[in-house]
């Protein structure tokens, strides 16, 4: 059957699709003959596989999810393993040269200059070696059979991104909403802790999310669907880094790497993709893309993917779910829990009027769970601590995040449910607090809920 096809059509999919595997594909709709790969096909491609393989490998990311994800001992070898493609003397030598700065100490796998330098250094490893490998293989016409193994890596890679996000959100787990949020001036957050807190403030949002992003994940883990998961799943990579450029998050480097994989995955069939979006003519079938020519090969291969699939996502969602349980917004709260408003403050026996110029004066202290508090002073700036209630003792330790230094014990005393009475030492003073805990309900961002039916917007 001959199918008629504009010629720009062709040859812009042609292109994308000869970048991506190599060789330049039929026209729609004929058999698939013999590979025929141009000269700077494979050139591109022998760059392609060195980069994306040299990413792969070195990001701890794609290590931890591809262990399953979690917390501990995991994260503890996933920092290991980005320790170990460190190269600090010629990371340092390129951050200087390119990024003109000295590298810290700081390596976390985010934007910081280690990751910026990193990547420098692997696209200068991928340009040496593409010609390296291109004079040893010059002989070679094709990576056809190559480019199925380097594809079946990229899904798993890029399927275990998606199972890690999404089951950090589908739990949820990333995004939370701290009871500090509710009482600090939106002007003092900064764009990524207005994002959290936007998402963090519907859990239905945030785990369909989640979901959304495991179902592309389980699209690429099975060959028949790996295609359209690829295609889900630059969907939802667009967005991400959209997000990660808009609210200044420190994932944009990697969120792009994804992006970019999940865009060369589907890049052989752009042809018929194309076909079947821009025209309303009958599209052909793909390409058989199977490991082995035996049917049974192929089919145990298939049940090995389905299966190591299931089995990442399986370990992701129950790691999360663990440390949501027993760290996360999923565990018990304790019994002080809530925003506790100081209605009398005295320094050494002498009252303190609530006047907004009083930097010694706390307004509220905010009890998010056992071990996180946060004393908002009366020009509304927090100070997040450490925290150890002892109900026994009746006292709270605290510890401030960004003084370590700053220790305190407090005794407490709890005349009634919602009234407290903190006593102790601080900055060489004797403080005296009295608190009445604040009804969460006062507060429209939690209280609000959701109307069908609306006699006017609710925009506060």
């Amino acid at each position: 059957m001959k199918v008629r096809v504009g010629k720009w059509l062709r040859t812009v999919a042609s292109s994308s699709a000869g970048w991506a595997a190599g060789r330049t594909l039929p026209a729609v709709g004929t058999s698939s003959p013999p590979p025929s790969w141009t000269g700077a096909a494979r050139t591109a491609y022998r760059f392609g596989v060195v980069y994306a393989g040299l990413y792969c490998l070195t990001s701890p990311q794609v290590y931890l999810a591809l262990r399953g994800g979690g917390m501990g001992r995991l994260q503890e070898a996933a920092d290991s393993w980005a320790k170990l493609w460190e190269i600090r003397p010629v990371r340092n030598w390129m951050s200087a040269r390119v990024l003109g700065r000295e590298l810290g100490d700081r390596f976390d796998g985010g934007d910081d200059p280690h990751t910026w330098a990193g990547q420098l250094c692997w696209l200068a490893g991928a340009a040496a070696a593409t010609p390296v490998w291109s004079v040893l293989d010059r002989h070679r016409t094709d990576y056809t059979t190559l480019d199925k193994w380097v594809r079946l890596a990229i899904r798993f890679c890029l399927a275990g991104q998606m199972f890690s996000y999404g089951a950090a959100k589908a739990v949820p787990l990333q995004f939370q909403l701290p009871l500090s949020k509710l009482v600090e001036p939106l002007g003092d957050l900064s764009p990524m802790g207005l994002l959290w807190a936007q998402t963090g403030s519907s859990k239905p949002y945030q785990m369909l999310l989640g979901c959304a992003e495991i179902a592309g994940g389980l699209l690429l883990v099975v060959p028949r669907t790996a295609t359209l998961g690829a295609v889900v799943s630059a969907a939802e990579m667009a967005q991400v880094l959209l997000l990660n450029m808009t609210f200044d998050v420190p994932v944009k480097n990697h969120a792009f790497h994804l992006l970019l994989l999940s865009l060369l995955l589907p890049a052989a069939q752009s042809p018929r993709l194309a076909e079947a979006l821009l025209t309303e003519r009958p599209v052909s079938a793909a390409a058989p893309t199977d490991l082995f020519r035996s049917r049974r090969a192929n089919r145990i291969a298939t049940a090995l993917q389905v299966g190591a699939g299931l089995w990442l996502l399986g370990a992701q969602l129950r790691n999360d779910w663990s440390f949501w349980k027993n760290h996360g917004g999923g565990r018990e709260k304790p019994e002080l829990y809530g925003v506790w408003d100081v209605t009398d403050f005295s320094v050494d026996g002498e009252q303190r009027a609530p006047v907004t110029t009083d930097s010694r004066r706390w307004r509220r202290v905010v009890v998010d769970s056992a071990d996180v508090v946060a004393i908002q002073h009366m020009d509304d700036s927090l100070d997040p601590c450490m925290a150890a209630i002892d109900m026994n003792a009746r006292s709270v330790a605290l510890t401030k995040m960004t003084d370590p230094k700053w220790q305190v014990t407090l005794a407490f005393e709890r005349p009634a449910e919602d009234r407290l009475i903190l006593e102790g030492d601080a900055d060489g003073c004797r403080l005296r607090l009295h608190l009445s805990r604040r009804d969460l309900s006062t507060f429209p961002l939690v209280s609000r809920g959701f109307h069908w039916v609306q006699d006017n917007s609710y925009l506060r």
